[in-house]
């Protein structure tokens, strides 16, 4: 591990290790342009070579044009009604993730989805859309798809049709209702649809004695259970981050992690603005960086199986030391806080965190993680009703679907049917159990055993292979359904193209085993719909038909029925009853091993996604696998260097990962995300990454004392994006600092002091240009973003990737330093690699009203627009990269080779018409959404108005859960860009190099508070 002087570069601000150490492999990597291109032609190729290398690839490039077939296109002779070809189209629809639904807005052109963006009127997206729910639509166009019933006999896979699928369903449910639904077990993931629930009790009229359990391997159970301790009855917590002033996550990833993260990072952006008044605090206590730890005002990094040690000293200290009044009925906690044994944390840390929560009482929440025990869950409880945070920052509404069994127990139940021979017909309704269940249940080798199982889906993934019949699943883009929201809010999904498989739905499959009518999925949501929900103001009338058809018009149109979210609760306190499970748990073990919902691949469903797998991780810039991370001391009691190979013994169980070493990382803790090391997931998904499952069991479903870390001696090279694109200072006057002034922040206080500290960090001589600048009337697009706002999820590369039909390249070229993204997300350390803090900061083209690409570009391929706009004309380029080397930002990318080879039709649809697919051979960046300012130029033009203000949102902005990113017309003193360019805090990058771009940011601020009694 590179060695660090600590005190000299405490203040700076770094990517990596390496860039703090400043080790030679960092520099090389920064000073070659373009890395690995020798080794890639494998050949040494001098300058001039390199130019007649590249000339021959800026030809072929030319030639690629000719890949496509030559087509006639006939237009209509009369155009249909209602039908504008060319033109996008929005349609409300929803996808179903982790038992709840997310409203979204599906962009369709010319009736194939190309978009999906959040819905401004669900609760769950309020218009933003996180990566993961961008990505879905590669699901629908995926040539790994399932296309085909299959049946498995005698180890022989034959392909079924679906009338030989509804000719065994009605022979052998048939025979299941004659035993009253005997040996019959139904498996399926959460499920959050009010259809689904209706035809439960039908269902189980049918099969009396049939069995059905749900299970998600993300869905430990701990808040459903800490809600029964406390309570006596399962609630569901909701949070308001814009109504609390300090927020306390004890292992707690409200902004990355939890079902409500795209609304929770609104909420939580609103109540950072400064502008408008006092700025929340967020303490974060947590082992492994997360989203909501880098954008926490204090963090405190400490092993997940301390957390409940931790937030019985918090407690100890409100109502022992503070003497804050326990709830009603709850004195008998006081001598068990009294007698909780000190831990080695930050003494300071827990007095502020205690002090500041009882400062705003009625203003703050303590939230716990889904990963941590029941007793951390109960104890935030009890925090938040003593403090009267209940319903104002802290919500409670019951449980949709109370029926539902823990989703541990339930696995273990229904494998264990399966193995003692209970279970004879195993329908599994999506889910992934052989590939996700816990170690220690042997989910596989039980399923063996079934006469009949039958498996739903949209893969023909791992437990569909084991299964004797696989059925496709329909995509939700395909298919009528409903769900709830988090909150309880119905939603509906309607389908935006034709089946292309033919597949299936679960209220379809159900109503087949059935053997009722109707099958079709539009019938069943439309009928749940009449019957719960058709709701009208006065009297239902003799036109009822027509009352129901207008409700069921308005409720497709907006996506959602208003005023069907769940009732809030005031729960009382039962807790005496559980008060011997409070006391700190004993240490087991000198390391601990946690794992973690990962950003990109979810719990593995979403691993054949080829724009998440190479989206990199925000807080470790990992790609295409994962890791087992560990902090600096820690790798260095273990001699472990990066990208190392280490051995992980659990419950005598081994994974063999390489080391990543993250600063920050709590000490003696390694984490390990889930989702990866799949065997049919894909041809994108297969390989990438350890399955990190193999070690997770049910007694530590989140995180395990008693880990054993041994070295291998071999390596493996970590697709690591973190020193890319890396912007260094020159010159020997700049090697004190080294990194420009790309990040600049202040606290609070010191930003009410000196208001203007963003635009006085750096200080030049007056600029001069070199040359004549030019000069524009009329419109100046540019683009401002808040980094106090921003927390680095990365919903607007994905974005920008769908809406520009980026390519991706792939984890050998990564490593090589080629990924195409137009913008990224630089993330940088600053502080002690101990304990150091995170900032963020989205970097797109900066659009340079002096551009230095534009000077030294020998065909004039990049060149300014008539408003200003720096844009690429893709025909003229040669691909000679001068710009690049001219850029001082570095966010142009070349495209070095072909990256959309071999796609069939289906695979074509998923690209936006309105952005041109680039061959090889080319620069690409960022234009603004170019497409989408001259689609609202040409509205507008249409319409005989000019264009309003906030009417243009480029993909990144209309994306962006926080709202950090605002785009307009610089000619407008009155829109909110410009005002946002002229605040005290905005800034521009490297602004002493007179390039003046159009892009500027505003200063991040914090708010750790001025001493410990907050």
């Amino acid at each position: 591990m590179p060695s660090v002087n600590n005190e000299q570069n405490h203040n700076l601000y770094w990517r990596s290790l390496d860039d703090l150490a400043d080790t030679p492999e960092f520099r090389e990597f920064v000073e070659n342009e373009f890395p690995g291109l020798a080794e890639q032609m494998r050949t040494p190729v001098g300058r001039r070579g390199f130019l007649k290398v590249m000339g021959a690839a800026a030809a072929l490039a030319g030639l690629a044009g000719c890949r496509w077939p030559v087509e006639k296109i006939v237009p209509y002779a009369h155009r249909p009604e209602g039908r504008d070809p060319g033109n996008p189209v929005q349609f409300a629809t929803s996808l179903h993730r982790g038992g709840a639904a997310r409203g979204l807005l599906a962009t369709s052109v010319d009736g194939r989805p190309v978009r999906l963006d959040g819905n401004p009127l669900h609760p769950s997206s309020l218009g933003g859309a996180s990566a993961l729910d961008q990505a879905a639509i590669l699901d629908l166009y995926d040539p790994d798809r399932s296309k085909n019933p299959v049946r498995l006999s005698n180890k022989r896979e034959t392909v079924r049709t679906w009338d030989d699928v509804e000719a065994f369903f009605k022979e052998h449910f048939a025979a299941l209702r004659e035993k009253r639904g005997q040996g019959l077990f139904v498996l399926s993931e959460a499920t959050a649809s009010p259809s689904v629930a209706r035809i439960f009790p039908n269902f189980q009229m049918m099969f009396p004695r049939f069995k059905w359990y749900e299970y998600e391997p993300l869905c430990n159970d701990s808040e459903r259970q800490g809600s029964l301790w406390a309570f006596g009855f399962p609630f569901r917590t909701h949070y308001r981050l814009d109504m609390a002033s300090v927020i306390v996550c004890l292992d707690a990833d409200l902004l990355g992690a939890h079902p409500q993260s795209v609304a929770l990072t609104r909420a939580f952006a609103r109540g950072r603005t400064a502008d408008a008044g006092d700025m929340s605090r967020l303490f974060a206590v947590e082992s492994s960086y997360t989203l909501t730890g880098a954008a926490a005002d204090r963090r405190l990094a400490i092993p997940s199986s301390g957390v409940k040690a931790f937030a019985l000293a918090l407690a100890a200290e409100l109502f022992v030391n503070i003497a804050v009044p326990l709830p009603p009925g709850l004195d008998a906690i006081a001598p068990v806080l009294k007698n909780s044994a000190p831990h080695g944390f930050d003494p300071d840390f827990v007095r502020s965190a205690a002090h500041a929560l009882f400062a705003a009482r009625g203003r703050s929440l303590a939230a716990a993680g889904p990963d941590q025990p029941p007793e951390v869950h109960t104890l935030c409880h009890i925090i938040n009703a003593a403090l009267g945070n209940v319903l104002k920052t802290v919500t409670y509404t019951e449980e949709p679907f109370r029926n539902v069994e823990s989703h541990a127990i339930g696995i273990k139940e229904f494998t264990d049917a399966m193995l003692d021979g209970r279970a004879q017909t195993v329908l599994i309704l999506g889910g992934n159990p052989v590939y996700n269940a816990p170690a220690d249940v042997p989910f596989a080798r039980a399923l063996k055993k079934v006469p009949v199982s039958i498996h739903l889906g949209l893969y023909r993934d791992e437990t569909a292979r084991a299964c004797t019949w696989h059925l496709p699943a329909a995509h939700f883009l395909e298919a009528w359904s409903d769900g709830l929201a988090y909150d309880g809010t119905v939603t509906l999904q309607q389908p935006l193209i034709q089946p292309l498989y033919n597949g299936r739905t679960t209220p379809e499959i159900l109503a087949l085993a059935m053997g009722v009518r109707p099958f079709d999925a539009y019938s069943i949501v439309r009928k749940s719909v009449r019957t719960h929900y058709f709701r009208i103001p006065g009297r239902i009338t003799k036109d009822y038909a027509e009352q129901f058809e207008s409700f069921w018009r308005k409720a497709l149109h907006d996506g959602v029925i208003p005023g069907t979210a769940l009732p809030e609760i005031r729960p009382g306190f039962i807790l005496p009853e559980y008060l011997d499970r409070l006391a700190a748990d004993p240490p087991g073990g000198e390391f601990e091993i946690v794992f973690r919902q990962d950003y990109k691949t979810f719990d593995g469903r979403h691993a054949n996604k080829a724009w998440l797998q190479e989206l990199p991780d925000p807080i470790t810039k990992i790609c295409w696998g994962n890791a087992a991370i560990m902090s600096p001391a820690t790798a260095a009691k273990l001699g472990v260097e990066k990208n190392e190979v280490v051995r992980l013994e659990y419950q005598n169980r081994s994974l063999e990962l390489p080391a990543h070493i993250l600063p920050g990382h709590a000490d003696n803790s390694v984490t390990v995300h889930l989702g990866y090391g799949r065997t049919h997931a894909g041809r994108v998904g297969n390989g990438a990454g350890a399955n990190a499952y193999r070690l997770r069991t049910q007694d530590a479903l989140g995180f395990g004392r008693g880990l054993k870390i041994t070295k291998t001696g071999a390596t493996h090279i970590l697709a690591v994006t973190q020193d890319h694109h890396a912007i260094k200072a020159v010159g020997e006057k700049e090697k004190e600092r080294r990194v420009p002034l790309l990040i600049r922040e202040a606290t609070l206080a010191h930003y009410r002091e000196h208001p203007d500290f963003a635009k006085h960090a750096v200080h030049h001589p007056p600029l001069k240009a070199l040359w004549k600048e030019l000069e524009f009337e009329g419109r100046r697009w540019g683009m401002a973003i808040d980094l106090s706002k921003c927390t680095g999820c990365s919903a607007c590369v994905i974005a920008c990737q769908a809406e520009n039909n980026i390519p991706v390249v792939g984890r050998e070229q990564v490593i090589h330093g080629r990924e195409m993204h137009w913008i990224r997300i630089d993330r940088y350390f600053r502080g002690d690699p101990a304990a150091p803090q995170i900032a963020f900061q989205p970097l797109p083209c900066q659009q340079c009203f002096n551009a230095p690409c534009e000077q030294v570009c020998p065909v004039a391929a990049t060149m300014h627009t008539s408003e200003g706009l720096n844009d690429m004309v893709y025909n003229r380029c040669i691909g000679m990269r001068f710009c690049s080397q001219n850029c001082p930002y570095k966010v142009r990318r070349f495209n070095y080779f072909w990256f959309h080879p071999g796609l069939d039709d289906i695979g074509k649809m998923k690209f936006n018409p309105e952005v041109t697919v680039r061959s090889r051979g080319v620069m690409e960046k960022c234009t603004y959404c170019v497409q989408r300012i001259q689609r609202a130029k040409i509205h507008a033009k249409n319409e005989r108005r000019e264009i309003a203000d906030g009417e243009i949102v480029p993909a990144c902005a209309q994306a962006c859960p926080a709202g950090a990113i605002v785009f307009g017309d610089l000619s407008d003193p009155q829109s909110q860009v410009s005002k946002l360019h002229s605040h005290n805090r905005s800034y521009a990058i490297l602004e002493e190099y007179n390039t003046q771009p159009r892009t500027r940011y505003l200063a991040k601020l914090r708010n750790p508070g001025e001493d410990a009694r907050g």
